[in-house]
């Protein structure tokens, strides 16, 4: 067979295949980035759709997926069994900006009273845990002014975090010379709802706390998109 009777590879519909008042990157130039849809920021980050398919309609299919937070479920790399057309560039772009999502909201934690600003810390915790499908458990360790020093994981698994000896965390507390700690943990469910669980196993870290000095502050509920705080709620002994 000769070269002019090779089928072509059908090319990835892009950008300027769309019609002008349908192109994001455009609208974006123009009005601004608040003036955009989900999908069209979502778009400008894939760059293109796939044969037969416009990058708005992939988009599209992604954000079907549970939105934008759905994103961060997979990440970028789970983003590729999720939706036909995503190899592996567009998976790449997206694990990005999923990841500048992750420190630009732990940049803002930066010098914060976590106890009095429970949505800083919930919102970078939702971020990092979005993509769990286990349990874990852990605590943010805290100076003196209630401002973080460190991130520490001691559970994670398909089990119970009842089961959990305070003994890691607060080790790791006694380490950086924290002096409080606020718990947290996700409910794989999407439901943060503390449990008769949730609050004995808290009690237990609270009276731990209290033999060595440390004093546990709040307790973060993680669900999808919600979460809790025994401190707002008066669940602290």
């Amino acid at each position: 067979m000769d070269a002019a009777n090779r089928t072509k590879p059908v090319r990835e519909i892009g950008m300027l295949d769309l019609a002008p008042n349908d192109r994001p990157r455009e609208k974006l130039l123009a009005r601004g980035a608040t003036a955009l849809a989900d999908e069209e920021l979502l778009a400008i980050i894939l760059g293109t759709g796939r044969p037969g398919k416009s990058v708005l309609s992939v988009a599209r299919d992604l954000l079907l997926q549970g939105g934008l937070p759905g994103l961060f479920v997979g990440g970028g790399a789970g983003l590729k069994t999720l939706v036909s057309g995503i190899g592996p560039a567009k998976a790449a772009r997206v694990e990005a900006v999923l990841e500048i999502a992750k420190r630009v909201t732990a940049s803002e934690l930066v010098g914060r009273d976590l106890l009095s600003d429970p949505e800083s810390a919930a919102r970078y915790l939702m971020l990092c845990l979005a993509s769990e499908s286990r349990e874990v458990m852990g605590g943010l360790l805290l100076d003196a002014k209630n401002r973080l020093i460190k991130m520490a994981v001691v559970f994670q698994g398909t089990g119970t975090h009842a089961a959990v000896a305070p003994s890691p965390l607060f080790r790791q507390a006694i380490m950086v010379g924290a002096v409080g700690i606020i718990l947290f943990h996700n409910h794989p469910s999407g439901d943060p709802e503390p449990s008769a669980d949730d609050r004995a196993t808290t009690d237990r870290f609270v009276a731990a706390g209290r033999e060595i000095g440390i004093e546990i502050r709040d307790h973060l509920v993680i669900g999808r998109g919600r979460w809790v705080s025994f401190h707002r709620l008066g669940l602290l002994r």
